[in-house]
């Protein structure tokens, strides 16, 4: 997590000189003096928008105008940098960039240990633009700015495109089903464990670890309390964990920003040990793990390394013994300086701190300007202090600009060395590698190909001699992440920047010809619009920062990648955990792979004994319970109108909840591609459950769960708890609509039978993505279930469907229109705006809006699952929501002349009872 800003104010003399320009095709350049500062120290954006500031008490504005003609970038390629620069390090101003037509953040930089900030608008639209200079820690200081507007004639240079190579990916895995997390990073231990942790944020004072023993088939929460492993008094920062030879696992997590918390478990999670001021030198943040396994197979010579940055100073690396068990109170808990100086190398973010046991040298990877600052320092056997850190750059960036965020850097079998970035000037990936442990470095080579033409948080993990893989987010569409619309202000235009997880796998890395495959990882989207890269600052001007600042990659024991990932394409923009397995081509060992299963079309089969409540918990496990212990799951259609899930359980003889439960819960669910809820695309969740109160009969349902209300986050919605407007912490399973199901004692079988117009209305040939059973005991007090169970997700793809509409197959058929009728003799209004299509694949688009003030209603239609055409009658259902609270709907709409005032009629009936008809007194109704 890169440090935000903290909240002071320290006095001003005066405000930029001049304070605004105009640059232009024609006189491409400006520049201004900003204000002196005798002390200051403001550290949050959001404290001094231009609008409030307008004196400059508190912060320096300069108002840019890039006045270009509309088509401008159409017929060029090219940017506007923004660059701030003072005298001295020792000083910090951080620099925010504001387009004034929506009062979005575009962009940031806010690195600290520099003389200088620069932010690049890629392609940016015509208009004013904020530029805000925040003195984050100044004494004595005043600083320049400047704006140059760099193009080319003619488009974007078209990105090279690398084959696949036969690389292939599985079905997304859920590693939570509930918790929402950013930044996940995944690690496999040397017994073949997958372990993932992540950050729930400052406002939970959480984080998390789960854990896979089954190959990545299923995860599990790895603290009894379903929270993190260092229960301290502040949390929810950066996580890390990492294991050693002997199993230890060991945890970082940053406290607040305070200082820095660590645990220690020595049996695979079920008990941890733990020291909350492992580093206590505040401002700390992004803290990083790493292991010495020593030359021995025992814990004697093992060293556990730990850095992270301190505000202002800079990086520090710190080190402790391995723990030698569980009454060990020092190895893994107690840090103290590995190097021979306070502070190591230079410049910031710092990438993940990496040590080669070919080798034995330990890097630190940071960002500088225009390449990469690597600190190296020799680690003897057994040596854990007075490490001589040495400095080591890369290359400059071809483009001259580093970020998006951190820098990679990873050592392969032979302790070759390997550094991937992004550069923010075009957002391409590159690589390059030093043969001699960093002494030289080769010419970066470009890694990613159309159409990953806008890149971000790409990370590397290095295999067999020469062969490295990398992942990284990317779309199609060029331009600044900053500067896409976020979900959070405007969904909508969001979801027309669509981004996937990228794979690139570079072999013969360091030779001059090195082969270059590339994959998209993810079956379908996992993030729309804006990525805000700016740290903590995104959180200003509804700055969409749900992915946090990285995602991760591991090798297994067979050399396939195991990518654990953020999808926030459901409905709730909820940053979801899963997992991609490779399943298919070469991997980065060296061995070819093939699939380890069959994707069965219809379902899978799960082991026995897998169902313990809790999975973790001092002194082991709780027992197995047979009636949440899934044995297989089966997808069917019994007819065109109806999907049926079947689940077979070890033995449902009895109901009975675990103690501390109150009950039992079945779930079975999907996304697809489907419609959010202010009409957006959404790779939406639908489930079909089953649940028994105190060992009760199972009572069946089905659902979806509404999102928090696009802008205001209030309400929140019934399929998620949110912390703050729109932030989904915890997914929620809501029963919506009851359902035909059945239970057998006799055989452990449940099945739900639920029509396909309950779940979203999917057509033929739709895929079901991520289908997966779940099980939980339920405590009806808190909305986080206890894990029991969960089976192998599969993809479903649809057989032949009933239509949600009457539309003929091919045809497009729409109604739009708009008006009021009279709602009471007193001649109240109700409005209606009316916009929904049928397109020639049969699937529902579009939106209705109705509000009735003197009755209290402003309702919006969400997701419309039927649509029924009777020559001018239309007649659409399906749910939205009510003055923000989920509701069922029916509309009926005539057109019955041209204009329609005085003929055509509306009629709506809410499930909240509310129900109003009457003819148009103005406006009108079209049936197309």
């Amino acid at each position: 997590m890169l440090l935000g800003p903290a909240a002071f104010l320290g006095p001003v003399a005066r405000a930029a000189t001049p304070p605004s320009a105009t640059i232009t095709d024609t006189q491409p350049s400006t520049s201004w003096q900003g204000q002196f500062y005798t002390l200051a120290f403001t550290g949050d954006p959001a404290q001094c928008p231009g609008s409030v500031d307008t004196l400059n008490l508190v912060c320096d504005h300069f108002y840019l105008n890039i006045n270009l003609p509309s088509t401008f970038w159409q017929t060029h390629t090219g940017s506007v940098a923004i660059t701030i620069q003072w005298a001295s390090s020792d000083n910090d101003f951080d620099l925010y960039i504001y387009r004034q037509s929506d009062g979005q953040q575009v962009g940031s930089s806010a690195s600290g240990g520099t003389t200088s900030e620069q932010v690049a608008l890629q392609n940016p639209m015509p208009g004013t633009y904020e530029v805000r200079t925040v003195p984050f820690l100044v004494v004595a200081s005043g600083y320049t700015g400047s704006a140059l507007l760099a193009f080319t004639t003619g488009g974007p240079t078209p990105n090279p495109v690398f084959p696949t190579g036969g690389i292939s990916f599985g079905a997304h895995t859920i590693v939570d089903p509930q918790r929402t997390e950013g930044e996940p990073l995944v690690h496999i231990d040397k017994f073949g464990n997958i372990w993932e942790t992540g950050p729930w944020g400052f406002s939970t004072a959480q984080g998390f670890v789960a854990r896979s023993s089954d190959n990545g088939d299923s995860f599990h929460i790895v603290s009894p309390a379903g929270l993190r492993p260092n229960p301290a008094p502040a949390g929810g920062g950066d996580t890390d964990i990492i294991t050693d030879d002997q199993g230890t696992a060991y945890f970082a997590d940053l406290e607040g920003l305070a200082h820095i918390g660590v645990a220690v478990s020595n049996d695979q999670g079920n008990s941890w040990r733990e020291n909350f001021v492992a580093a206590m030198s505040p401002v700390d943040d992004r803290q990083w793990l790493a292991i010495d396994d020593g030359t021995s197979t025992g814990v004697s010579d093992n060293t556990v390394f730990l850095s992270y940055r301190q505000i202002p100073g800079g990086s520090q690396v710190l080190s402790s013994p391995g723990s030698t068990g569980p009454m060990d109170l020092f190895g893994g808990l107690v840090y103290t300086n590995a190097a021979t100086s306070t502070f190591v190398g230079a410049g910031a973010p710092c990438g993940r701190l990496i040590f080669d046991p070919v080798l034995r040298n330990l890097y630190l990877p940071c960002v500088q300007a225009n390449h990469i600052h690597v600190s190296k320092a020799h680690v003897n056997p057994g040596q854990r202090d007075m490490l001589a850190f040495i400095p080591t750059d890369t290359p400059a960036s071809p483009g001259g600009s580093i970020g998006n965020l951190f820098a990679s850097l990873t050592t392969d079998q032979a302790g070759n060395v390997y550094v991937a970035w992004v550069d923010t000037a075009n957002n391409n990936v590159y690589l390059t590698v030093s043969t001699n442990a960093g002494t030289s470095w080769s010419t970066p080579v470009q890694v990613n190909g159309d159409p990953a033409n806008t890149n971000v948080m790409p990370w590397a993990i290095a295999g067999a001699a020469g062969t490295v893989d990398i992942v990284f987010y990317g779309t199609d569409t060029r331009g600044d992440p900053n500067n896409f619309p976020s979900w959070l202000n405007n969904r909508v235009a969001a979801t027309n920047v669509k981004w996937f997880v990228y794979f690139t796998q570079v072999q013969a890395a360091t030779t001059l010809t090195p082969t270059i495959y590339q994959v998209k990882a993810s079956e379908h989207p996992t993030d729309y619009g804006q990525i805000c890269t700016g740290g903590l600052g995104c959180t200003t001007s509804g700055g969409d920062r749900t992915l946090a600042d990285f995602f991760s990659v591991a090798l297994d024991a067979n050399g396939a990648a195991r990518i654990v990932l953020n999808d926030l394409t459901n409905q709730h923009h909820g940053a979801a955990l899963f997992e991609l397995r490779q399943v298919a081509g070469p991997s980065a060992k060296g061995t070819t792979l093939t699939p380890p299963f069959s994707n069965t079309a219809t379902g899978v089969a799960d082991p026995l004994g897998d169902a313990q409540v809790p999975h973790y918990f001092p002194g082991g496990a709780g027992a197995n319970q047979a009636a949440l212990d899934l044995t297989s799951l089966q997808i069917s259609q019994p007819d065109s109108s109806h999907i049926r899930a079947t689940l077979k359980l070890q033995s449902l003889a009895s109901l009975l909840p675990p103690p501390g439960s109150t009950g039992l819960l079945w779930l079975v669910r999907w996304q697809f591609l489907s419609t959010g809820d202010a009409g957006e695309e959404s790779y939406r969740i639908f489930y079909l459950g089953a649940n028994s109160t105190a060992g009760g009969s199972p009572v069946f349902f089905a659902g979806t769960g509404t999102s928090a209300a696009p802008g205001s986050g209030i309400p929140p919605g019934n399929g998620c708890v949110t912390t703050t407007p729109q932030n989904c912490k915890i997914i929620k399973y809501p029963s919506e609509v009851p359902e035909i199901g059945k239970i057998n004692t006799s055989t452990g079988t449940i099945t739900i039978t639920a029509p396909l117009s309950d779940l979203g209305s999917p057509v033929t040939g739709d895929t079901l993505f991520s289908v997966t059973a779940l099980t939980f005991a339920v405590t009806n007090t808190s909305p986080v279930l206890t894990d029991g169970d969960a089976t192998r997700t599969f993809d479903y793809v649809l057989g032949t469907t009933a239509l949600p509409s009457n539309c003929p197959l091919g045809k497009t058929c729409i109604v739009t229109g708009g008006g009021y009728i009279f709602v009471d003799a007193q001649q109240d209004k109700g409005s209606i705006s009316i916009e929904v299509k049928v397109d020639t694949t049969g699937r529902i688009h579009g939106k209705a809006v109705y509000q009735d003030p003197a009755g209290g209603v402003d309702f919006t239609t969400g997701l419309i699952t039927s649509a029924t055409f009777n020559g001018k009658t239309v007649t659409f259902k399906g749910t939205g929501t009510n003055n923000n609270i989920a509701t069922s709907f029916t509309i009926t709409v005539q057109d019955k002349a041209e204009p329609g005032a005085g003929k055509d009629t509306f009629a709506i009936t809410l499930g909240t009872g509310y129900s109003k008809a009457g003819t148009l007194q103005a406006g009108n109704i079209q049936v197309h």
